[in-house]
């Protein structure tokens, strides 16, 4: 193996798999950040309006 071939065998390693690994990662966390604020946007929107505590104290 010459060096370029090594230098190419290593950049195209570092490019796709390293690379490609940390971009899935993110994607990951992002899609589990989002379902995670959608769950609690819908878990607030179905709550009754009778389990809200009043502001105010009842006189």
């Amino acid at each position: 193996m010459t060096k370029t071939t090594v230098v190419a065998a290593l950049l195209d390693f570092v490019l796709h798999d390293v690379a490609g690994n940390v971009i899935a990662g993110l994607v990951l966390v992002a899609g589990a950040t989002g379902w995670r604020r959608i769950r609690t946007r819908r878990q607030d929107c179905q709550m009754h309006p009778s389990t809200i505590e009043p502001d105010e104290p009842p006189s």
